[in-house]
């Protein structure tokens, strides 16, 4: 459990090998008090309007412009190349190293937190 400085609370549930039938790997699932998100068969949002609830599936497929196919690139090669032209063209990375640091930080108070049994506090300036 993540408590933010404002009261948000975020629970976290993550693993790199789980012993489980349900192969959902390199998949995530997201709740929150106005809608969820989960990445099922594509992405999937659902919540509650209206008194109703709803499931909407996000259509991530290349395309959808009239006479225009679009064209699609493995996630992993996007992620190369947008690093490699970060480095070339001296941009701000998708994922700067500070952030990716904080994340890091996290994922250690949480390993820390569950074998110590206790709370551990992240004072980030």
């Amino acid at each position: 459990m993540i408590v933010m400085e404002n009261g948000a609370t975020v629970m976290l549930e993550s693993s790199w090998a789980l012993n489980s039938l349900e192969v959902d790997e390199a998949k995530c699932s997201l709740s929150g008090t106005e809608a969820g998100a989960d990445m099922k068969g594509g992405l999937r949002i659902n919540g509650e309007k209206f008194s109703r609830l709803y499931t909407n599936e996000i259509d991530l497929t290349s395309g959808g412009v009239a006479f225009y196919e679009g064209n699609a690139e493995n996630a992993a090669d996007v992620e190369m190349r947008k690093w490699i032209e970060a480095i070339d063209r001296d941009l701000e990375p998708v994922v700067t190293p500070e952030q990716a640091c904080v994340v890091s930080e996290i994922l250690e108070a949480l390993y820390e937190s569950a074998r110590t049994g206790k709370a551990v506090y992240l004072n980030q300036n």
